[in-house]
């Protein structure tokens, strides 16, 4: 797959300045963006509340005392996470142009999509910041736009087989006949099996720019969505990346590997907490707590949603639940170390002429 030749696109050339797309509409979007963002706000407080709830009634007192036990050993989580990142990173680069950003640059992107969109409350700014990303290399932006798009598309798909696959491991492993974990996490993937497919269709039937449209309209206001891309160009360059099955197969090959990576992450974290997991379990907790997570992707940060999957899926493999909230914990302080110097990163490349 190539992408469009410069100048062809509906984005700016390389030379150009980064279209600013965190504008907002002065009149269309305003009060949509503020209900947006009213909501999600909301959803945060409800998870915080969750969150806290969990960890006041395993008792925290017990749970820090395990963070406290592996102490400043827990920073190894930061390079580690470092891996799948990079991994990612891979498939990304599997779907750009030829002599696109290399490897490096794309997981220092890769590390900047992952925290805009973990840490501030606009769920699809990783997205953007992708793009945006991607222009300021030179990559022209429908081959940009189209590249993100269709990652997150494959992530998807690679995200449900190794959910399927800790499903599996989690049948296998589940204490006690009557334990509720194996059923919700059936049902819940298969709900997200039939979203996945709905979502594929409407690429395919409606045009995928027609879809984000209408979430970035939420953000930015129609017009402002309107001006920086072609719908139809977009559209087609989707259209032929999901024909380069070479590329596709290998995005996915890339993103699978990531994610036992990040199970190894989680192995990890539990070893240095004295609070040893066995692999398959830990693939059972990485692997369903992240698909909770994007489940309940219109919850910021997946506050409350990240303890509640380990909590539960901790109960159903073994796992304690102060033992399961301090994984948790371990996690979320390693999305804080990661993730503030790439936002301070990205706030200081935004300031910069593109």
């Amino acid at each position: 797959m190539t992408g469009d030749p410069e100048g062809t696109s509906g984005w700016p050339d390389a030379g150009h300045r980064v279209p600013d797309l965190t504008a907002v509409a002065p009149h269309a979007g305003a009060a949509q963006t503020h209900r947006y963002r009213l909501a999600l706000w909301a959803f945060a407080g409800c998870g915080l509340a969750v969150a806290i709830v969990l960890l006041v009634r395993a008792g925290l007192p017990q749970i820090l005392e395990l963070l406290r036990t592996a102490g400043y050993a827990l920073i190894v989580l930061v390079p580690l996470h470092l891996v799948p990142l990079a991994l990612d990173a891979s498939g990304w680069r599997a779907l750009l142009p030829p002599g696109g950003p290399g490897r490096s640059y794309l997981t220092g992107a890769a590390v900047i999509r992952e925290s805009v969109g973990g840490l501030l409350p606009v769920r699809v700014g990783g997205e953007i910041a992708g793009i945006r990303l991607l222009l300021r290399r030179g990559v022209p932006g429908v081959a940009a736009t189209a590249s993100v798009v269709v990652e997150v598309t494959l992530w998807l798909v690679a995200q449900l087989i190794f959910a399927v696959a800790g499903l599996v491991l989690l049948v296998l492993l589940a204490h006690g006949d009557r334990n509720p974990a194996p059923r919700w996490a059936a049902g819940g993937l298969l709900l997200t099996a039939v979203g996945l497919a709905a979502f594929v269709v409407l690429q395919r039937r409606v045009g995928l720019f027609t879809i984000v449209e209408h979430i970035l309209a939420g953000l930015a206001g129609r017009d402002v969505v309107r001006r920086v891309a072609d719908p139809a160009r977009l559209d087609a360059a989707i259209r032929r990346l999901y024909r380069d099955r070479g590329a596709l197969s290998r995005c996915v090959a890339w993103q699978l590997t990531g994610f036992v990576a990040g199970a190894a992450e989680t192995w990890v974290a539990f070893q240095l907490i004295r609070q040893p997991v066995s692999v398959p379990a830990a693939v059972v907790m990485e692997s369903l707590t992240v698909a909770l997570q994007s489940a309940t992707f219109f919850v910021p940060a997946g506050l409350g949603t990240q303890e509640a999957g380990f909590v539960l899926l901790g109960a159903a493999v073994g796992v304690s639940t102060p033992a399961a909230l301090a994984g948790a914990l371990a996690r979320r302080g390693r999305q804080l170390a990661l993730g503030v110097p790439a936002l301070l990163a990205w706030f200081w490349l935004e300031r910069r002429p593109g």
